[in-house]
């Protein structure tokens, strides 16, 4: 009678296991009691508030990203069957302007943000002037042109030449944007046109005026504003010498 014997090292399954349940432990970390910062590793002294001692040991128990925890929240709202979504927030309204309607896909849809760039000269304001004229007279709320690069009375001659004068045709000349937020507020437009965002600047952030910092929290600001608020904003953009589109 002949018996066999396994060649595989003594304990390689368990050993492997083993390897597999650890891997699944939780790791430790560290968290500031203060301000809720995430250090690599243990420091007397919190790197971001400065509390001394706050620092304490936790356990990771979900997924990170640039080593800080992604935890699990609650979502604004719970997820739907499909066929109980209405579409009809997301119907693109006409502008009016054929051509730009067909470049669109339709027209404009409330709370999506479109980056209109062109070369200085080519009519980008007087277009947009002309579609929030068109806006103002059929979509039944008001829109709003701000201007970072002319004063309101150069916009204002601008439009008496076209004959877009209308009630709820509003006009502001500002480079904050806080105050292009308060007139949000104030108008509740349906339409947002902004002319440029590359004029307008946040306090709080840093960078010039039109440098890439600036953009980037200028037009984020201003798409979680549209999306929250449901208001279709058109921002014009220029353009760099090669006819590509500045900033990030």
């Amino acid at each position: 009678m002949t018996t066999s014997r396994s060649t595989a090292p003594r304990g390689g399954t368990a050993g492997a296991a083993r390897g597999r349940s650890a891997a699944r432990e939780p790791r430790p970390a560290y968290q500031c009691d203060a301000c809720g910062h995430q250090p690599p590793k243990w420091v007397g002294r919190c790197p971001e508030c400065g509390e001394w001692g706050a620092v304490v040991e936790h356990t990771v128990t979900g997924p990170t990203v640039s080593g800080r925890v992604v935890s699990s929240r609650m979502p604004s709202e719970p997820a739907r069957p499909i066929a109980t979504i209405s579409a009809a927030p997301a119907r693109a309204v006409p502008t009016g302007v054929s051509e730009l309607d067909r470049v669109l896909g339709g027209g404009l849809v409330p709370g999506a943000v479109v980056l209109l760039a062109g070369e200085p000269g080519v009519g980008k304001s007087t277009l947009l002037l002309d579609v929030a004229q068109q806006w103002a007279v059929g979509a039944g709320s008001p829109s709003l042109v701000v201007s970072g690069e002319e004063s309101v009375s150069q916009v204002r001659l601008r439009a008496e030449r076209m004959g877009t004068l209308h009630e709820r045709l509003y006009l502001a000349a500002e480079s904050d944007l806080g105050s292009v937020l308060g007139h949000l507020d104030a108008v509740k437009p349906g339409l947002l046109v902004l002319d440029s965002v590359q004029t307008i600047s946040t306090t709080g952030t840093e960078g010039v005026p039109g440098g890439v910092t600036q953009v980037r929290a200028v037009t984020a600001a201003l798409v979680s504003v549209a999306k929250e608020r449901g208001i279709a904003t058109v921002l014009v953009g220029h353009v760099t010498k090669d006819g590509q589109v500045a900033g990030p």
